[in-house]
């Protein structure tokens, strides 16, 4: 199965409050919408140290198949300028098969808005300004 890459027009990366740049609606989104999708790249288990180590980690997808491996996939598109919240307004999936990562909004989203994700890290590795 092939993937296409979609995207909800006027999607755009500018400055971000929470940190850094952030992904941003270009136009009003229904919840439950497909936002945008993009196509990974599976990086190689005997990577994870070097991604571990450097910027990429804050961009990377946990990809792990298994208890015993770690694995990380890069998304090839603007998805990858979502910042974290504790209480995202969007959701990402993760479909090993198509090799891709989709968006959905989690709740309808205004023109403007950032849109962020849980990281879902158990411990969150930096700060983030929440508001």
């Amino acid at each position: 199965m092939k993937h296409e890459v979609s995207r909800s027009n006027g999607l755009h990366v500018g400055p971000s409050r929470l940190g850094g740049r952030g992904l941003f609606a270009g136009s009003g989104i229904a919840a439950g919408e497909l936002v945008t999708s993009a196509s990974v790249l599976v990086l190689p288990p005997e990577q994870t140290a070097h991604v571990d180590e450097g910027l990429l980690r804050h961009y990377v997808f946990d990809w792990t198949p298994d208890a015993k491996t770690t694995q990380y996939a890069v998304a090839f598109g603007e998805i990858s300028f979502c910042n974290h919240a504790a209480q995202p307004n969007c959701r990402f999936e993760l479909d090993r098969e198509r090799l891709c990562v989709s968006l959905y909004a989690a709740r309808d989203l205004k023109e403007g808005e950032e849109l962020t994700i849980d990281y879902a890290y158990e411990e969150f590795p930096f700060d983030v300004v929440e508001g």
